[in-house]
């Protein structure tokens, strides 16, 4: 059977480079186009003449993107990276035959997409969030709550990206909690493909031992509401333990303001961004991992934590919850509930047996998350969808 060949359009890396490693691996590759600079692919093991690398605008977007003095200028290079790399994809379409595929993450294949489709051939809009209009509806909430920020999507961003949805052939989703916010729209064209995790970079290391003295918490994602950080702050300060520590692993967004005095704590400890490297050795040293996101398509630094057997204590609004519930390796809690991770943790603490036995279950589930996994499932997707068509 002549193999699938795939165009990948994004304006960063995401987890495209993953999934473009194995589509190189199998001669499926045709281009990966990229809003980021080769200097900062270079070192993602896919040859040069695969990459479309144009990256001056996010050179140029990168001194401001966490300053609110500047959100504006922010939001007008991020607009026009968007619409680049759209442009450069439709360019390149023009120019070959053998693509039958484009994935495109969602904002950056409006026109590229179209063309696609056009040309009788499939594109997938590959949102890894929430349906836009779900998202930008449950952060305002949030928003609101906590600050004097009024939390809106741009009116750009939400026509173009639903416009896609409607363009698309497919929509390619992370898990069914996000699968379930385009079905509040009655959308029904998405489909599931859970991510994968690096198993080079991520893994149980045995000469790494945790602490017998310290109980020691993990957080990794982005500083921001979003993400919610403050939920696991207010369960970390809730939580009885006489010797308990809270690793803080991310990058500070716009809301750094909102976080500066909450994580000033001599039992916080904050890391900032960190390498593969650095971050595996955090995460084997760590009891339990908690992500308690207000709304997250899949965060994969579950995958991570899993991989280097750390338990895990998910939001239901983490698309990976569901993968830690299946695989009995950690916990799902309701969203904005401080006590439920309260009561997670102290489970955990009080019991080294069961901490055990849910390490074990998640280094047992890690060699199915493989993006050589995920690949496998994207060709089967792609030959039923040829199929039915």
């Amino acid at each position: 059977m002549k193999k699938i060949k795939y165009i990948l359009s994004n304006p960063g890396k995401f987890h495209h480079f993953e999934v473009g490693k194995i589509l190189h691996e199998r001669s499926q590759l045709e281009k990966i186009i990229s809003g980021y600079p080769w200097f900062k692919l270079k070192n993602e093991n896919i040859p040069k003449e695969f990459v479309l690398s144009h990256g001056l605008l996010r050179i140029l977007q990168e001194p401001i993107i966490s300053s609110s003095y500047f959100d504006k200028l922010n939001y007008l290079l991020f607009k026009l990276n968007m619409k680049n790399i759209d442009k450069i994809t439709c360019n390149h379409i023009e120019h070959i035959n053998d693509a039958e595929v484009l994935i495109a993450i969602s904002q950056v294949g409006l026109n590229s997409g179209k063309k696609m489709v056009k040309n009788n051939k499939i594109y997938i809009c590959d949102r890894p969030s929430a349906h836009m209009v779900y998202q930008n509806n449950i952060l305002s909430e949030e928003y609101k709550e906590y600050t004097k920020i009024k939390f809106q999507i741009e009116s750009w961003s939400m026509e173009r990206e639903l416009e896609e949805y409607e363009n698309a052939n497919i929509i390619l989703v992370p898990s069914n909690f996000v699968k379930k916010t385009f079905e509040k729209f009655n959308i029904n064209k998405t489909k599931v493909l859970d991510f994968g995790v690096n198993n080079q970079n991520f893994f149980k290391d045995p000469n790494i031992k945790k602490s017998e003295k310290y109980f020691d918490i993990l957080f990794i994602g982005q500083i921001s509401l979003r993400k919610g950080l403050h939920y696991l702050i207010d369960a970390f300060h809730k939580f009885k333990h006489p010797n308990k520590r809270l690793h803080i692993v991310g990058s500070h967004t716009l809301d750094k303001f909102f976080f500066e005095d909450k994580i000033k704590n001599d039992k916080i400890i904050y890391y900032g961004h960190v390498n593969h490297l650095k971050l595996n050795n955090i995460i084997n040293k760590s009891h339990v991992f908690v992500i308690p996101s207000i709304e997250d398509g899949f965060a994969y630094v579950v995958l991570q934590a899993i991989a280097g057997g750390c338990p895990v204590i998910a939001s239901e609004n983490v698309g990976a919850s569901e993968l830690v519930v299946n695989n009995k390796c950690g916990y799902s809690v309701p969203i904005r509930n401080a006590s439920a991770i309260t009561d997670k943790l102290e489970i955990l603490a009080e019991n080294k047996s069961l901490l055990d036995e849910l390490s074990n279950n998640a280094i047992k589930c890690t060699p199915n998350n493989t993006w050589s996994n995920y690949v496998d499932k994207l060709d089967e997707l792609i030959v039923k969808y040829k199929q039915n068509k």
